[in-house]
């Protein structure tokens, strides 16, 4: 699978345009929701998990605070209804990153969106994204990804 591992804001950072995969896998903390006070969400977030649910693509949440903090998350800033599913990150590989074999990916393709793409093995199609540590109305972490999936022209 190939991957895009460049965390950057740069619009112009390269990769692909649109992605065939079926499913997407968002990191919460960090990624979606600010990680230092937790009370804002990143801007482009819902307007990707809608344009997400209404392509028929399946978007997991997933989160090392475990399935039930990744849904309250979900549910907080009423997004719940436009995420398929949620997991914990459990464990982790002799290579130190998160093991996956517990999401419902068999046979699907899949993008991960995380903002540690360092956790996650090298054989993922995985987008980086900077973190997203507090409210930032101009923050454009998420322009690569929405711009992947098809939201975005270039």
């Amino acid at each position: 699978m190939s991957s895009d591992r460049l965390a950057s804001d740069d619009p112009t950072a390269l990769a692909p345009l649109t992605s065939t995969a079926d499913c997407w896998v968002f990191d919460v903390d960090g990624c979606l929701i600010d990680s230092l006070t937790g009370t804002s969400m990143r801007p482009g977030a819902r307007d990707l998990l809608e344009h997400l649910a209404r392509h028929g693509h399946d978007s997991i949440l997933w989160s090392a605070g475990g399935d039930a903090y990744a849904r309250a998350r979900a549910e907080e800033f009423g997004v719940d209804h436009l995420v398929s599913g949620y997991f914990a990150k459990d464990g982790r590989d002799v290579d130190g990153h998160y093991l996956t074999a517990h999401l419902p990916l068999p046979e699907r393709q899949a993008v991960f969106v995380d903002d540690k793409p360092e956790d996650l093995a090298h054989d993922l199609d995985v987008l980086a994204v900077s973190p997203y540590l507090s409210d930032d109305p101009h923050d454009r972490g998420l322009q690569h990804v929405a711009r992947r999936a098809g939201l975005v022209e270039p």
